[in-house]
């Protein structure tokens, strides 16, 4: 068990490192300007900054939920930025440059507003959250994510042949790594987690439904949108709550409820996957969605 911990603990130490370099080899200003200028931009970031974290802290309020589930529930809120996101856009025929431009932008405004998030949530959830000292979060998950992202798009200006080729396996180990840490993570907490109480595991797929739905209405008239925001609502940035949830001791416990929350948040989508496949279906004899654009390459 020792073995698979340590396992885990290098996970989360290296697969932030790789989503700071991913987002900063992604990073295109013609392509971002384009996602920006959009008008369900906007709309966006209020649902993934506002929308979702108050949905979230309602549900585990009304709810029986017990305290470390209703920490994590609320703990994902509130780290918006959807690198995992932008595969499922791209197979649902999402709005691609909005999606990126939503991931890159809420990354970076989740990294500054951080400390202050950990602090209300730590007066909200006392007894799961502890928010780390400010030199802890810095070393922990700040740098390891500002630094590579730099790099990254240094690279891009220097060598851009050599940025396009490390963007999919930089993009891929993020993903297989994310992934193989919360299935390790899940076992590890077995025990823990089968004595979880339902009323948790209802939470957690009220606020993944409820976050794609605020998403879809929020991106209305044109399917793409509405496509690109329910699923960046729902996906959030995983990354920094697992890299949090080691930081300190006390949030350590945290962990294994992820993982399953992870597992939990993708299982929920697939009813509103299915029924968006075949709500735009229908909608394509009314005209043509937004075009996905160069960026479309670019975030894939």
């Amino acid at each position: 068990m020792d073995t698979l911990h340590a396992f885990i603990g290098l996970m989360i130490s290296t697969f932030i490192i790789a989503l700071g370099l991913s987002q900063g080899l992604s990073w295109h200003l013609a392509d971002l300007g384009q996602g920006v200028r959009h008008p369900a931009f906007a709309r966006g970031m209020g649902v993934c900054l506002v929308g979702v974290p108050l949905l979230s802290l309602i549900v585990v309020k009304v709810l029986p939920v017990p305290p470390v589930a209703a920490g994590v529930i609320a703990l994902m809120a509130f780290c918006p930025g959807l690198p995992m996101a932008l595969n499922v856009v791209s197979q649902q025929k999402g709005n691609l440059p909005l999606a990126l431009a939503l991931s890159i932008t809420l990354s970076l405004v989740a990294i500054v507003l951080m400390p202050l998030s950990l602090n209300l949530l730590e007066r909200l959830f006392p007894v799961a959250i502890q928010s780390p000292p400010y030199g802890v979060l810095l070393g922990r998950v700040i740098l390891p994510f500002l630094v590579p992202f730099a790099l990254g798009i240094g690279l891009q200006k220097v060598a851009p042949v050599w940025a396009h080729r490390l963007r999919k396996p930089v993009k891929l180990y993020f993903n297989v790594a994310l992934s193989v840490a919360a299935l390790a993570l899940i076992v590890a907490s077995f025990p823990l987690l089968k004595r979880l109480h339902p009323w948790a595991l209802v939470a957690m797929g009220v606020v993944t439904l409820g976050a794609a739905a605020l998403g879809h209405v929020a991106g209305r008239p044109r399917p793409g949108d509405r496509t690109a925001l329910a699923i960046s609502a729902v996906f959030g940035n995983p990354a920094f709550a697992f890299c949090l949830g080691g930081s300190t001791y006390p949030m350590k416990s945290l962990l294994g409820v992820m993982g399953l929350y992870l597992l939990i948040r993708t299982v929920a989508l697939v009813p509103y996957l299915l029924w968006n496949q075949r709500h735009q279906a229908s909608e394509r004899g009314g005209g043509p969605s937004l075009p996905s654009g160069r960026g479309a390459s670019a975030g894939t």
